[in-house]
């Protein structure tokens, strides 16, 4: 009878989600533009954007951890399309897991629209 208390209580604390609240959203897929579709030129610039979602003590889960969201941050002011886009994730966890951030990260060349 004890095993079926411990197994649920292991499965919601590894789930990364917050147990009492949980409000993030995830990166699914994200299509980016190649040089040969938008007017690229050798000399566009780079830019690196990010992106994070955040949980605490396995009870609260919040933010935005979408491309759109690291996009739009690595964007900024500027008016352009990102092309030749690279995502990766970086997750953070600290204290067994007791606080974590995991965030998106994009980076790639801003062509003129």
């Amino acid at each position: 009878m004890r095993k079926l208390f411990v197994f649920p209580l292991f499965a919601v604390m590894l789930s990364g989600c917050g147990i009492l609240y949980t409000d993030i959203k995830v990166p699914r897929g994200y299509r980016t533009s190649s040089p040969s579709e938008v007017k690229s030129a050798p000399d566009d610039p780079t830019a690196t954007g990010k992106a994070c979602n955040r949980s605490a003590l396995f009870l609260v889960a919040w933010g935005d951890g979408s491309y759109a969201a690291a996009v739009r941050d690595a964007l900024g002011t500027r008016d352009g399309i990102m092309y030749d886009v690279r995502a990766d994730m970086k997750v953070n966890a600290y204290v067994l897991g007791l606080y974590t951030k995991v965030c998106t990260v994009v980076s790639g060349r801003v062509a003129k629209p």
